[in-house]
């Protein structure tokens, strides 16, 4: 048995979904798109949570999608459960009157009881239920009240085929076929090719349908009292979406997202850091000189070491994320960027996926597919990845670590808080600028409509936001960590071997020994003779020469080729070249503290190359996954393989004369 949650924007479908699978549930891709399928099951019933739509026909990618499954003839449903938000329930009854015309047993889920309750707006459940022609049934998404009785629903497969509101206007149109294939047709038809007489007649069935909806809720609500449920959030939004306060407090909440991700992860980080140290100390006191124990010692430890201790700056950063949106307030930030977005060719429906990058590249341009807009969507597509996503974060604090200790403050602010906030910054900019060159090369014609629902500010669903830590974390440890895991052993390999004999080696050592007394200083030398002659030396010097105007050498050259596959690996192989021949088990930060320019005592980390290095990351495309996904929703090589060399040529060009310039 298969069933499908469907509904409009904020009804609270997610969080629902979320309580009736629990963590039995996993995401894919509807088959042919990359729109994210997220399916669970209750006991062995699955259920998959479609897109949020507002309206048939179907005026975005995510709504063709939804509208697919809900008439997939192939592998029907057997079931829709249909949520409402309680509040917006003739919004809600719109999108509903339409579905209910495909003829789809149903059950109409009526979200957000305690609201209802708390604002004195009542709707009668059996009158409703004698209206629509299917059950329905109460429930409360923050807490859970009523999923027991839906999940009983379910796996009674206890669902109803609702009243057709005004189906039968369609029996003129095609009365071949079932009615209702007849009916989604006719809609995907109309958003395909608006024709005058298709126009006109989509006004008249929705003229109708508002009048059948004013009906119901005259007879099933007290909703006149409505307008002083949303007193408190018109009050809100003077402050919040003013021109001038509300931009203010947008930059205030940022900022301050990205001090918490500093102070509050400090101790953890260090924590694990030296957590890693330790293990890697114990590897190689348990298994010596044993190739093994040096690969898990020197490689595999300090790799995964590497990248894993930044989770608790990860799952900060989701944490607010996932406040912003289930308190609302990410509804408000796209519509009081809407008329900034203008001008750089977007508009406010571009901002959920450019904030969403901040996240992750790769289901931001995902969630392109909700921009109607045919070229904005292009646009996003192209400037999203400048965005700083939460796979450069590992790079930024290790890199700002390096040049700036955790105890130096600017008044009450952290420096290191400060200087996140500045790169993010200077993410958000690139995107800006660059989406307003592109938009002057697309040759689409652009319609700028736009217009989106606010939904009412609630306290956050705290269930939800756990539940999204958990996903989002373990998705990011399961996906970086088997990358970090193969390259890891990967550059050990090259790292540990060379095309040299043994006997080249022992030479250069008699040499050196007769040279260096100091015996520390003479294994230093040795290793770092070692290195150098090693496969992952001639390929790291092999790139030297076009890095050494950045500040790199082929060590860095190294970490910049194994990061093409995901940026987080950066770190990772740099923890496992700084580790290859060291028994010292001090942190990461500390250990590029201590590397020095070859023959000189000069840090090889300085200012100069930290910046270059921070700014080449800031702009480079270099995450694999994003290209694979740029192409799959462009449906053409062109987008990724411009985007990668342009983002990679200005990354060059930035972090060249940034260290030119601080040299």
């Amino acid at each position: 048995m298969k069933t499908a949650l469907i509904g409009i924007p904020n009804c609270g479908k997610s969080s629902l979904f979320n309580y009736l699978t629990g963590l039995n549930q996993k995401t894919g891709n509807f088959p042919g798109v990359t729109v994210e399928k997220k399916k669970g099951y209750v006991n062995n019933i699955e259920v998959i949570d479609l897109p949020g739509m507002n309206q048939l026909p179907p005026t975005t990618l995510d709504e063709q999608v939804s509208l697919s499954e809900l008439t997939n003839k192939d592998e029907p449903l057997d079931g829709v459960i249909f949520v409402a938000n309680g509040v917006q329930l003739q919004q809600s009854l719109m999108l509903f009157s339409q579905i209910a015309d495909l003829g789809l047993p149903s059950v109409y889920v009526i979200n957000f009881k305690d609201e209802l309750d708390k604002n004195k707006l009542t709707i009668d459940q059996s009158a409703l239920e004698d209206q629509l022609g299917c059950p329905v049934i109460f429930t409360n998404s923050r807490k859970g009240h009523g999923i027991d009785h839906l999940k009983e629903r379910i796996q009674a497969n206890d669902f109803s085929i609702p009243h057709s509101f005004i189906r039968s206007s369609y029996d003129t149109w095609d009365e071949s076929g079932h009615l209702e294939n007849t009916y989604s047709k006719k809609i995907m038809a109309i958003a395909s090719d608006l024709t005058p007489a298709d126009e006109e007649a989509f006004e008249l069935d929705i003229f109708s349908r508002q009048k059948i909806i004013s009906g119901i809720m005259d007879k099933v609500t007290n909703f006149s009292r409505q307008h002083e449920y949303f007193r408190k959030t018109r009050l809100l939004d003077n402050i919040l979406l003013h021109p001038a306060w509300g931009t203010l407090i947008f930059l205030v909440v940022l900022f301050s997202i990205f001090q918490s991700i500093y102070d509050m992860a400090q101790w953890p980080m260090e924590l694990m850091d030296g957590l890693f140290g330790y293990f890697s100390e114990q590897a190689r006191t348990a298994f010596g000189d044993r190739w093994y124990g040096q690969l898990l010692a020197e490689g595999i430890i300090p790799g995964m070491g590497g990248v894993l201790i930044f989770i608790p700056q990860i799952a900060i950063l989701f944490f607010f994320i996932g406040i912003l949106e289930s308190t609302g307030y990410m509804s408000r930030i796209s519509f009081l960027s809407d008329k900034l977005m203008r001008r750089f060719g977007l508009s406010g429906s571009s901002v959920i996926p450019l904030m969403s990058g901040i996240a992750c590249a790769i289901p931001a341009i995902m969630s392109t597919r909700t921009i109607s807009n045919h070229k904005e969507r292009l646009v996003a597509i192209f400037v999203t990845p400048f965005m700083t996503c939460s796979a450069r974060l590992p790079v930024y604090i290790i890199l700002i670590g390096l040049i700036f200790p955790s105890n130096i403050k600017l008044g009450p602010f952290n420096v290191q808080g400060l200087v996140l906030f500045g790169l993010y910054m200077i993410g958000l900019i690139a995107a800006l600028l660059m989406a307003w060159l592109v938009s002057r090369f697309i040759l689409v014609q652009n319609k700028q409509t736009w217009i989106i629902e606010l939904p009412k500010y609630r306290l956050p669903n705290w269930n939800n936001i756990f539940l999204l830590l958990y996903t989002k974390t373990k998705s990011f440890v399961l996906e970086a960590g088997k990358i970090i895991f193969i390259i890891s052993i990967i550059l050990w390999f090259l790292t540990s071997y060379s095309p040299h004999k043994k006997a080249f080696f022992e030479q250069n050592e008699t040499e050196l020994s007769m040279a260096i007394s100091d015996s520390e200083k003479l294994a230093s030398e040795s290793q770092a003779y070692r290195l150098q002659y090693s496969y992952a030396g001639y390929l790291g010097r092999s790139i030297e020469p076009v890095l050494t105007p950045l500040g790199y050498d082929w060590k860095i050259g190294i970490a910049l080729i194994t990061s093409f596959a995901a940026r987080e690996v950066f770190v990772g192989s740099i923890a496992t070249i700084y580790s290859i021949g060291s028994e010292d088990d001090a942190t990461i930060i500390q250990r590029l503290r201590n590397e020095k320019i070859h023959g000189t005592d000069q840090p090889r980390f300085n200012l100069a190359t930290a910046f270059s290095l921070l700014l080449f990351y800031a702009f480079a495309m270099q995450c694999m996954s994003t290209l694979a996904v740029v192409k799959k929703e462009t449906n053409s090589w062109k987008w990724p393989v411009i985007q990668f060399f342009t983002m990679t040529g200005i990354a060059y060009v930035v972090a060249l004369v940034a260290y030119q310039a601080m040299q």
